[in-house]
This record gives structure tokens, sequence and C-alpha cells, in this order.
């Protein structure tokens, strides 16, 4: 990732108790919700190591077996622009295509919310999450294409070779570095194309990113 390109913060999440529906005498339905509730709190604490991260796993695993609790509850906080990183992270594990719109929708939002979206589709399971993603790279937004080609490069599906390395040649540096960069973990770019890059890019960063690729390749 280009130096200073992208700085990732935890977004604060109010853990606010989302109203319930429920009649007041049905209190097994109440606990559920605040079991639900409580786990998320929990796979959100921002700080500590070793146990708090264990903890933080277990709270993932709970939310993830308990989907048909926990899933309608985290699309609600997303959709309602409760957004928090870890429950970004978290959604590819359920494995649902119907979140796809909703991470693609999030793209657009915030610096740290947009880049956990789009290594949230990079995680995805599902192939739609890939086309969101060559989609968007496409998209006449610099910062969109610039999330959409790292999440690419994370995903790491070499048929995004063609999708990548036809922006090679984008008037933004900041974009092309990217580009390069996704291309050139995927395995996209020939010796040639790199040398090229490597002695004409008009951006020295790129130059001297093409210039590693080619020594490593």
């Amino acid at each position: 990732m280009r130096p200073g390109a992208w700085l990732l913060l935890l977004i604060a999440c109010g853990n606010r108790t989302i109203p319930m529906k429920t009649p007041m005498h049905d209190h097994t339905k109440q606990t559920r919700d605040r079991e639900v509730d409580q786990q998320i709190s929990l796979l959100e604490t921002p700080f500590g190591d070793g146990p708090h991260q264990r903890e933080r796993e277990r709270a993932a695993a709970w939310l993830v077996a308990n989907s048909g609790r926990a899933y309608p509850q985290i699309v609600l906080r997303l959709s309602e622009g409760r957004a928090s990183v870890a429950l970004l992270e978290l959604l590819p594990r359920f494995g649902r295509a119907e979140s796809i719109p909703l991470l693609q929708r999030l793209l657009s939002g915030p610096q740290a919310t947009a880049w956990a979206a789009g290594q949230a589709l990079a995680l995805h399971p599902q192939p739609a999450a890939g086309e969101a993603l060559r989609r968007s790279l496409l998209r006449h937004d610099p910062v969109l294409a610039i999330i959409a080609a790292d999440a690419l490069a994370t995903r790491g599906d070499r048929t995004d070779c063609a999708a990548l390395t036809a922006l090679i040649d984008v008037p933004d540096s900041r974009l092309r570095y990217h580009v390069v960069q996704a291309a050139g973990k995927l395995g996209c770019l020939t010796r040639e194309a790199l040398q090229a890059l490597a002695r004409g890019d008009a951006d020295a960063d790129v130059r001297g990113l093409a210039a590693k690729l080619l020594a490593k390749h």
C-alpha cells in the first residue's frame, strides 16, 4: 500500500439496544436480543490483545453460530450507519449473498468504513462480491477504484488480471500505484510490462514499486 495512503481507524459504534418489537411479556425474546447486543459489544471492544482478542473471537463465533438471531441485527446496524470495522470484518463469515449490495453501498462511505467494506467484499465467499469489486474498479472515482484494487489484491483471483491491467495507464498516479501493486501481487504483469513501468512511468513511487516487483519476478 502506498505509504500514508490509508490510515485505518476504528469507527465508534454505540452499543445502543435496537428497539424491540416484542411484547413486554415475551421475556425470552427480549433476553435473546440483549444477548446479541452483548456479543456485538464484545466484538467491537477496540482495545486489548491476548485474552481480549480471544474474547472478541468467541463473540464472533457466537454471532455466526447464532446467525438467525444475529445477522438481522447486524444488517440493521450497518443500514442505519452504525458500521464498525469489527462488524464489517464479520459479515463475510455469514456467506450471505444479500449482504453484497449493502457492502457495495458502504464503499462510498467514510474512508475507514469504505476500506473495511472493500476488504469484507474481498473475503466474501460469493462470486458476486468479486463482480461488485470489479464494477467499483471501473467507476470514475479514483478513491473508490483504489479501495477496489486493494480488495481485489486481497481476494487473490487471477481472473481479475484483465480488469486491473486495463487501468495501468490511468492518469491518476495514486490509482496507478494501487493497480500496479494489486496486479503485481496477483502475478498479472509480465517482466516486460514491469520494465516499462520501472523505466518510464511518470510517478517516482510507481517506478519504485515496479522496480521492486521486477526484482522478485
